[in-house]
């Protein structure tokens, strides 16, 4: 009976059909959609007459930065053949313009010597380089009706920082936990932005970049197609049609809907609405419920510990509010380092013995014994972390019936000085010595159905890294992550990176030895090792609270 009322639903939703928006460039037998945009293209120069060897080169390169009509005029400065071969959307190679130099190595080769600042891949996914090594990039030419033209390339596009920002955009795509509790942001950067939905869409079909693939899925089956091949924008609604695959139950369309409403709308220009046809059907889909959460929050306070009280930092910063049930036992343990789990009802605790867990009117527990242990972190499943600050590949995570598995990581390092758990429990973020530089990077968790890890990817996300010794990390929300390396002289850097995107170094508070995230960059904190508990304040810190010891992670309810 159960199975055929959902059967009935099913058929239901999927023969509900409205009509397509009758006007715009959109029409009902059209087979590709036409995208258009307001947008002023990026002036480009056609290939002038006797340019030189380099002067071709260079205005391809230049030319590259317009996306229009399949990257026409930058084609103009290719040979016919060569011209129908060349594949832009490769990837890229973003280097330091005032690094790239030109050489003519024979009549017909020209090369390109780039430092790379970071590199694109195929799928618009943004990459740091583990070398700043400058890299050389070879251009052969040939004379058509007696004017210098491209033969071969190096695939995809060569694109200096500045341009880079200027024409490519960036877009959160989503994807899901393994409970399908959250959504999960996966970060692309697309060329121009008349056809970032498009871009976007065909991504989202294509699955989460490889570095996040283990800790993620997806609602859309294998074999779902684009169909048409565009996805056009009219009156504020995107339409995004699909075929070439079955659906077994309402909820699957229900998280597809889901999902291309958390790609789109607030991403791309002037869509506030996703109308999502199934075989040429458009569908009238019933909102998830509950619905998934995309930014989890946690405790806007800040969880602190002075040497004898452990809880909330009021708002005046002059007071602390003891936690129900787990203050007393973690301030009982000497603490020097803590994280707090989903509802304040369990604490990951280090202390001078190890690490212990503390749960609501419990005693601690003691967990890993192991000398010179980092801080740490319990994640939105219970599960504690632990790694000993001078063995990185040490990673053990204990789940809340005290089993103890042994994690293998992607990362190497001479030492590790902070691991952090995302709020959505898929990604974990480490900071690591790498001689006398800060490595800091993202990697996947990949769990079983009981939420517990099993391994983390075996791809990782490099991020913003400088020289020093790193000191400590923090999740400021899905998004976006934080860093801190300790220079000479008590100085200090913050690094405030978008995961898949930009970063912003900033100088950090005199002598600060932690990071501490809240919701949003706004709510991040810096703890000196004089006590004081600092914020950002236009372009320095500000003291917010004095005589803490040390300041914890939360995890939301």
């Amino acid at each position: 009976m159960v199975a055929a009322s959902l059967a009935l639903i099913l058929l239901t939703l999927l023969t509900a059909c409205v009509s397509l928006p009758s006007s715009g460039p959109v029409t009902a037998g059209d087979p590709e959609p036409v995208e258009q945009s307001l947008e002023l293209d990026t002036f480009v120069r056609p290939p002038q007459t006797d340019a030189t060897q380099q002067q071709i080169v260079q205005g391809f390169i230049e030319a590259a930065a317009s996306s229009r009509n399949r990257y026409q005029a930058a084609r103009d400065y290719l040979t016919p053949a060569f011209a129908a071969e060349w594949q832009p959307e490769a990837g890229a190679t973003i280097d330091v313009l005032s690094d790239r130099t030109y050489e003519l190595t024979s009549e017909t080769t020209m090369v390109v010597d780039a430092t790379p600042a970071a590199s694109l891949t195929s799928n618009g996914q943004y990459d740091l380089p583990e070398s700043s090594a400058e890299v050389q990039l070879p251009y052969r030419l040939e004379q058509v009706d007696g004017q210098w033209r491209i033969a071969e390339a190096p695939p995809g596009l060569l694109v200096d920082e500045i341009t880079f920002e200027e024409v490519f955009s960036q877009h959160a795509l989503y994807f899901y936990d393994t409970d399908y509790r959250y959504l999960v942001p996966d970060l692309r950067w697309f060329a121009g932005r008349d056809s970032a939905q498009t871009s976007i869409v065909r991504a989202l079909l294509a699955g989460p970049a490889e570095w996040l693939a283990p800790g993620v899925v997806s609602a859309f089956p294998e074999g779902m197609q684009l169909d048409p091949n565009s996805v056009p924008v009219s009156g504020g609604t995107a339409s995004v049609g699909f075929s070439g695959a079955s659906f077994d139950d309402l909820v699957t369309v229900q998280r597809m809907q889901e999902q291309l409403d958390a790609s789109l709308i607030g991403s791309v220009r002037n869509v506030d609405e996703v109308a999502l046809a199934l075989d040429g059907a458009v569908q009238e889909v019933p909102p998830l419920s509950p619905e998934p959460e995309a930014n989890p929050r946690v405790d806007a306070r800040p969880v602190v510990f002075d040497g004898t009280d452990f809880g909330h930092l009021s708002a005046s910063g002059e007071s602390i509010e003891p936690i129900a049930g787990v203050s007393a036992q973690v301030a009982g343990l000497a603490p020097n380092g803590a994280s707090v789990g989903p509802g304040a009802e369990a604490v990951a605790v280090r202390s001078g013995g190890g690490v212990a867990i503390v749960r609501t009117d419990e005693e601690a527990a003691p967990l890993d014994p192991r000398p010179g242990l980092v801080v740490p972190d319990i994640d939105p499943h219970g599960v504690v972390w632990s790694v000993p600050a001078d063995a990185p590949g040490e990673l053990v995570a204990f789940l809340p019936d005290g089993t103890e598995l042994q994690i293998p990581v992607p990362w190497s390092g001479d030492s590790v000085a902070a691991i952090e758990v995302s709020r959505d429990g898929t990604r974990i973020i480490a900071l690591l010595g790498e001689g006398s530089r800060t490595a800091f990077l993202a990697a996947s968790i990949e769990r079983d159905g009981d939420g517990f890890p099993t391994q983390l990817g075996p791809e990782v996300l490099r991020l913003a890294s400088v020289a020093g010794t790193p000191l400590d990390v923090a999740w400021l929300d899905a998004r976006r992550v934080a860093s801190i390396t300790a220079l000479t002289g008590g100085e200090t850097r913050v690094i405030i990176q978008v995961v898949g995107g930009l970063s912003e170094v900033v100088q950090g508070p005199a002598d600060g030895i932690s990071v501490v995230g809240g919701n949003g960059e706004g709510d991040l904190r810096v703890l000196t090792s004089t006590g004081d508990l600092d914020a950002r304040s236009g372009v320095g810190w500000q003291v917010r609270a004095s005589g803490i010891r040390f300041a914890a992670t939360q995890q939301p309810d």
